[in-house]
């Protein structure tokens, strides 16, 4: 039986075992898992198109093959979290905040993956319900807030939970004022609780009376889920809320809730080897602490673990809200700032692959190594490898090698 250990991606694992994975289970997977999939497979092999550039002095060609941008990928994903993380912290207010987590009952669990959208929406309708009834009742003032949607946990299982960060206090309602939250006091952790369980639930049966959610067949009793069976049995349970204390600045929870947003669940640091059975990978386990621990799965429980997290096409993790809603942070963004006496954050300039490359090796990968100097744009193409060379009469061969760079592309 082979084994790969050493460096180990998720391109590796996919190009090996994606097709026996897909035919054993034709016709149950998402097309939003396939799509993504194919791209990573594709990603930076000239299947995707690439970018040329000449040397204008030997007419040495360079080609730099075109990256998936699915965040599936783990080099793409890094990139694009990181390009969200910087949007963030140039967005924000420069005020001081709270983390707030929102956590589900186990049983909902099931509810969410058989109805992943209609749940989703209702979760997130109900956070921002949660919050901003109280804001606007008893806090009286509009905070801004981003609402992270996380799909999993160390051990890469299913369990959705939400992360907020928020303003710790916003514009009072007359517009005329900032008004801040108490001193490391944001609102009552246990009404807060009240109104995520009653918003979540009465979300749900609005949405089952309105024959918009499909319950899935329990394996047990070969029956349906009773959704209100399960309505009820939530309904008497304390669901877990998380209030953070104050922070004097977002860009540690930034960086903290956005990194999983547009990345793979799993560092491929983490996967420790890979058999055609069985994958052995890293994890920390908060039953014993948060120590690290080591997992074996099987190989195609691993492959449906991590394709379960793959959101659908155009479905978003991270929304605003308040202050920060794109409908109205335009309107009011500045007159916060002014009543703050405080100037907005400028957006750093996002680095290239070039720079991503230059940084990481030290090296120019557009300087000649014959000549010494920049090569420039020759063209750009998008499309399979094999037909765009050949449409230009170029061969594959040594005189045009095809750099597999394990950055951003051109």
């Amino acid at each position: 039986m082979e084994v790969i250990t050493g460096i180990i991606t998720l391109q590796m694992i996919f190009s090996k075992y994606w097709e026996a994975f897909k035919k054993w289970y034709t016709g149950t997977i998402r097309a939003s898992v396939i799509a993504n999939v194919e791209k990573i497979l594709k990603c930076r092999t000239g299947q995707l198109g690439f970018h040329a550039y000449k040397c204008p002095k030997c007419k040495e060609v360079k080609l730099v093959p075109h990256s998936c941008k699915s965040r599936f990928c783990s080099s793409c994903g890094k990139i694009a979290t990181d390009r969200w993380i910087s949007e963030r912290l140039s967005d924000i207010l420069p005020v001081e905040y709270h983390h707030l987590v929102f956590t589900l009952p186990w049983q909902l669990r099931i509810v969410c993956l058989a109805n992943r959208k209609v749940m989703f929406d209702i979760l997130f309708n109900a956070v921002n319900n949660s919050i901003q009834s109280w804001t606007k009742e008893y806090g009286k003032y509009i905070p801004g807030f981003y609402i992270v949607l996380h799909t999993f946990g160390s051990d890469i299982k299913f369990n959705p939970h939400f992360h907020v960060l928020i303003t710790a206090g916003g514009l009072r309602l007359d517009k005329r004022k900032w008004k801040s939250a108490p001193n490391n006091f944001l609102m009552p952790e246990a009404g807060l609780k009240k109104r995520w369980r009653f918003n979540v639930i009465n979300g749900i049966i609005k949405a089952n009376n309105e024959n918009k959610l499909r319950m899935p067949i329990l394996s047990k009793t070969n029956k349906l889920l009773n959704i209100r069976g399960v309505v009820s049995v939530i309904s008497k349970l304390c669901w877990y809320i998380f209030i953070g204390t104050r922070l004097t600045e977002a860009r540690i929870s930034i960086k903290y809730i956005g990194r999983y947003t547009k990345r793979p669940v799993i560092a491929e640091t983490r996967i420790l080897n890979v058999s055609e059975r069985w994958v052995i990978f890293k994890f920390k386990d908060y039953a014993v602490g948060g120590k690290t621990s080591v997992k074996k799965m099987g190989l195609f429980t691993f492959i449906k673990y991590l394709i379960q997290h793959i959101p659908d096409k155009y479905f978003r993790l991270v929304r605003a809200y308040g202050l920060f809603s794109n409908c109205i942070k335009n309107k009011y963004l500045k007159k916060v700032l002014r009543l703050l006496k405080k100037r907005k954050q400028r957006r750093k300039k996002q680095n290239t692959w070039r720079d991503n490359y230059k940084k990481l090796t030290g090296n120019d990968p557009l300087i000649c190594v014959r000549c010494h100097i920049e090569m420039e744009f020759w063209f750009a193409r998008y499309g399979p490898d094999e037909r765009v060379l050949k449409h230009f009469g170029l061969e594959k061969s040594d005189r045009i090698p095809i750099k597999q760079f394990a950055l951003k592309s051109a």
